[in-house]
């Protein structure tokens, strides 16, 4: 290769000894003066840059306009949708924080803290119009709400710190049963046969996972699936408080309940906090919230039975965390029960993409409150 170049020097003249007037000139072409170089400069900040410039809002005026057109063309299902897997990723990054935090400190003192946290952040958003938040014409329904969500909660989280983060949340995938046969006995809702297929899809990955067997119905798989029949309940209330209630009004009343209820414990059973453990906790309300937020909307949004199936990417989100944080490896039969749930989600938002939102049944007089 030397040689190469070699040649190519001796091609070129560089191997000849220069003349005079090569010496005169090659200064000049090899080094442009500071003159032109300035003249360059000044060309380039006339024309270019104010180009470059006047292009950048106009790339991000198209970018805006596109978006703005996606989501008016968008269903109400689809938006839902995406709605749901944003509160998700929230709640895959609370629950990692829950269970550290929930090695020492006592569930109740990381719930109140949690729902303290989350009314401070709703006080700071709604102001002055916290009076008119307060106000709800279904005081008994929201009570209803709050006390799904503090069993929720209790049993669930409870199941999260002694389980395995994959194996809790897969438990706690029965929450898809219940949430589907309440959406047709309640909401009058009508679940076609490709939900049905979607469901039973990602249901099945979820059994694979699970690999059931008499030890793994232990009092803590119990709580996990109890907690999922609170959370049904939780999907349910939402989605019939979604017609005439707002969201905030949603969260400061499961707010006011979680507190009541969890006071008196959370004083009882108090540790002082290490500042690491201050941190977990105030970070699991901040991004509670924001999932609650999430969760809320796209029920309102969304149909509850179309929205129910994309609850399987929390479990692909769990065993993600399980993995990076607590170094719990998948199994093969995990990674088949995922790739399950995964096509499962992916059917169901294709589906919903294209799905029509149908009318909502009142709800019966019996439950009116």
């Amino acid at each position: 290769m030397s040689e190469d170049y070699a040649d190519g020097c001796v091609a070129a003249g560089m191997g000849e000894e220069a003349s005079p007037e090569t010496v005169a000139i090659e200064p000049d072409l090899a080094e442009p003066s500071v003159d032109s170089l300035a003249a360059a400069a000044s060309i380039l900040a006339a024309t270019a840059l104010p180009a470059a410039a006047n292009a950048l809002p106009t790339a991000r005026s198209r970018h805006r306009d596109r978006a703005r057109g996606w989501g008016r063309a968008a269903t109400p299902n689809m938006r839902g949708s995406l709605l749901m897997i944003a509160a998700f990723m929230a709640f895959a990054i609370m629950m990692t924080l829950i269970k550290l935090a929930g090695g020492r400190v006592p569930l109740p003192q990381i719930l109140i803290i949690r729902q303290l946290v989350m009314t401070l952040i709703l006080g700071l958003i709604v102001g002055r119009a916290l009076p008119r938040i307060m106000h709800t014409s279904r005081p008994g329904l929201q009570f209803l709400r709050g006390m799904f969500s503090l069993g929720a909660m209790l049993c669930g989280f409870t199941a999260l710190i002694h389980l395995p983060m994959a194996e809790a949340t897969a438990l706690g995938f029965a929450q898809v049963l219940f949430v589907t046969l309440l959406a047709i006995l309640i909401l009058g809702e009508v679940v076609d046969r490709r939900r049905w297929i979607a469901m039973a899809l990602g249901f099945a990955g979820v059994v694979i996972m699970l690999r059931p067997s008499g030890e793994a119905m232990n009092g803590y798989a119990l709580l996990a699936i109890l907690g999922a029949l609170f959370g049904a309940g939780i999907t349910i209330s939402v989605r019939v408080l979604g017609h005439t209630e707002r969201t905030e009004t949603i969260l400061f009343w499961q707010g006011a309940v979680v507190l009541i209820a969890l006071g008196g414990p959370a004083m009882y059973l108090w540790i002082p906090p290490t500042p690491t453990e201050w941190v977990l906790m105030i970070g699991i309300g901040v991004v509670g919230t924001a999932g609650q937020w999430l969760v809320t909307r796209a029920y309102q949004m969304g149909e509850a039975s179309a929205l129910a199936p994309l609850d399987f990417v929390r479990l692909l989100l769990a065993t993600a965390s399980g993995y990076l944080v607590f170094a719990e490896i998948p199994s093969l039969v995990t990674i088949i029960g995922a790739a399950l749930v995964a096509g499962g989600t992916v059917y169901t938002m294709r589906h919903n993409a294209g799905a029509r939102r149908l009318p909502v049944a009142p709800l019966p007089d019996n439950l009116s409150a």
